[in-house]
């Protein structure tokens, strides 16, 4: 049986509230905002690039979905989007990433050096996608459009593109709002921006610490992409075991088209249900088919 994405999101939204209301309580008010804000902007970015390079899509129900396909041709299921990803992926991400930082900080200790922490919880949070991603795709809630080392369904450079998004994110965090530090290669961009010295952010106004950190979360984002698509361009080119056609709604990148046809000694993989053996006519006489 599988379960449509409209009922995903209905289960999302408590599991959202909940660990926002947490947050609040180990944090504050003010803090678990910043999180949260710069969660769905941090991750609705990164999403949204991706499905435009694609290497993934939210459209899988498009055109057969249940009823929403019925009714608006192309329609994917999903009810709130932002731009081409549902707005419940990237409060998907917040609910899971927000414990995994958590533990990271409670088995490290808060005088621990702030990358190691984020690495940990980079880590925590794909075990956590390890299992939720391959369940995903059986139920198309988003479906795969991209050549890669697939296991159970999933590339591998989704994982890849998971471990860096959170560790980037959390480090950016406890620096920036838990710590009120700042980087060094940042200061001299942020004194002409902010026209104040944000290596020390102590006594700042929280929501002005808060726009300090979306504006790092900017400047980290060129540094996620270029060490990601390194990553994943490696692994494609020693392992790819997924061939073409993608069927990717938007315009094929040149990686696409370069593994679009399988060698000759390579099976095309098919992203269609295994199809049951015919059985074989009785043999003729003479042994002849």
């Amino acid at each position: 049986m599988r379960i449509e994405s409209w009922v995903l999101e209905l289960f999302f939204l408590p599991l959202a509230y909940l660990v926002l209301r947490e947050a609040r309580i180990v944090y504050g008010r003010e803090k678990a905002s910043i999180f949260l804000w710069g969660s769905i902007l941090w991750t609705g970015i990164i999403e949204n690039v991706a499905v435009m390079m694609g290497a993934y899509d939210y459209f899988a129900y498009a055109n057969y979905y249940s009823f929403g396909g019925q009714l608006i041709h192309g329609y994917g299921g999903w009810v709130s989007w932002i731009f081409f990803v549902p707005l419940m992926v990237c409060l998907g991400w917040f609910f899971l990433s927000f414990p995994a930082f958590m533990v990271s900080i409670r088995l490290f200790g808060e005088k621990r050096n702030i990358w190691l922490k984020a690495a940990c919880a980079g880590f925590i949070l794909v075990s956590y996608d390890v299992f939720f991603d391959p369940l995903a795709v059986v139920n198309q809630w988003w479906r795969w459009t991209t050549p890669a080392l697939y296991i159970h369904g999933v590339p591998i450079s989704n994982w890849i593109g998971w471990f860096f998004i959170l560790f980037f994110f959390a480090a950016v965090y406890e620096r920036t709002v838990l710590q009120r530090k700042g980087f060094r290669w940042l200061s001299g961009i942020e004194r002409l921006v902010f026209r104040t010295d944000t290596s020390d952010l102590t006594g700042m106004d929280i929501w002005r610490v808060g726009r300090v950190f979306y504006f790092r979360l900017a400047a980290y984002l060129p540094v996620f992409f270029v060490i990601t698509l390194v990553l994943s361009t490696v692994t494609v080119a020693l392992w790819n075991n997924k061939w073409g056609p993608y069927h990717s709604v938007f315009p094929p990148t040149p990686i696409h088209r370069q593994y679009s046809i399988a060698p000759k000694t390579t099976t095309p993989h098919q992203d269609l249900a295994p199809q049951p053996l015919q059985p074989e006519g009785p043999a003729q006489k003479g042994g002849q088919p």
